[in-house]
């Protein structure tokens, strides 16, 4: 078939071309939902709960002790300084 024309050899091509971005296309739809049920997986992990129990005031703190990022509870500054 040496007599094909400049249409069905671009025909062809395309033909070719557009069969290998379909399944370049559906390779990548596959991982993103692979991607979408693993973090679902991920999220749904339990988890460990840590609950404060605290009488006297707040407890907002990071850490295992008192010397987090933030401390809003009560402080006795002012009475080791002697102000009230």
């Amino acid at each position: 078939m040496e007599n094909e024309t400049l249409a069905t050899e671009l025909l062809k091509e395309l033909k070719a071309s557009a069969k290998r971005w379909f399944i370049a296309f559906c390779i990548m739809v596959g991982l993103e939902l692979a991607t979408i049920i693993g973090f679902m997986w991920y999220i749904s992990l339990p988890t460990e709960d840590i609950s404060v129990e605290n009488s006297d005031g707040n407890a907002n703190y990071i850490g295992n002790d008192m010397n987090g990022d933030i401390n809003n509870g009560e402080s006795d500054s002012k009475e080791e300084s002697g102000t009230q």
